[in-house]
């Protein structure tokens, strides 16, 4: 598929992905449908297939990447550029480029006292190459803050308003600024058949009324005796990479699924 410019909102949708109509922010997502990103943020991000952000206030994201069935709560920060704090100053001038930084080098008052693009390795090329990475089916509640470079494992829940700086087990549940493991979603065994399922991976419209999914142990019985018997269809969805622009959003199907 070639890239398609100019598309709206509506359009979009009907390619599996939720998007708010006049959403400007949104840069290089490369995403499987369906997921729903609304009115947020996402610059240099990816997210897998039922991917999901809260519709309600504003959130950001910055080089990371969400597992399937993610779930982010609203006014989240995830993974925004750092700082450096051993150089001369902390303050993009002295460590981007106009690469980097277009708009404030556009103005002769910054350009005058910062690096040229040719000025050698920035602070800021070594920094960018730190992405942060949610799993599947993992859940950051409202208001949390993630450090860039973090890896929130997977099914692992951080509460509203955490400022997770560290790394997160599968399935723990975090809390707190800095967040800690509080307790875990299930006992260690449970969670080993969890992981070694990977339910995330297969395709669960044709067995929906087969299961109840607030029964976890029969679902679990359930899907773990399909994958056993080979007939529990893997997911294998569309992806896309979606860059909005001032004349809409421009679009280009992937060549193979996210994960």
């Amino acid at each position: 598929m070639e890239r398609r410019e100019g598309l709206a909102a509506s359009d979009l949708l009907a390619l599996g992905v939720c998007i708010d109509e006049g959403n400007n922010t949104v840069l290089d997502f490369r995403f499987e449908r369906p997921t729903m990103i609304h009115g947020h943020r996402l610059k240099n991000c990816s997210m897998g297939a039922y991917g999901f952000y809260n519709a309600a206030g504003l959130a950001s994201a910055y080089r990371t990447h969400f597992g399937r069935y993610s779930q982010i709560g609203e006014s989240t920060i995830i993974g925004p550029p750092e700082h450096p704090m051993t150089m001369f100053s902390t303050h993009p001038f002295a460590f981007s480029r106009p690469s980097h930084m277009p708009k404030m080098f556009q103005m002769p008052d910054f350009a005058r006292i910062s690096p040229e693009e040719d000025d050698g390795p920035a602070w800021a090329d070594n920094e960018n190459s730190s992405d942060t990475h949610v799993g599947h089916e993992a859940y950051v509640g409202a208001g949390s803050f993630v450090r860039r470079g973090v890896r929130i494992g997977v099914g692992a829940v951080v509460g509203a308003r955490s400022v997770v700086t560290r790394d997160v087990p599968p399935y723990a549940i975090v809390a707190g600024s800095p967040a800690r493991v509080l307790r875990y979603r299930y006992p260690d065994a449970v969670i080993e058949r969890f992981l070694k399922l990977a339910w995330w991976n297969y395709d669960l419209g044709p067995v929906k009324r087969d299961v109840d999914w607030a029964d976890m142990e029969r679902t679990l019985d359930f899907l773990e005796q399909q994958v056993a018997d080979n007939t529990l269809q893997r997911l294998v969805p569309d992806a896309y990479c979606v860059t909005s622009s001032g004349t809409g959003y421009s679009i280009q199907k992937l060549a193979a699924p996210l994960y």
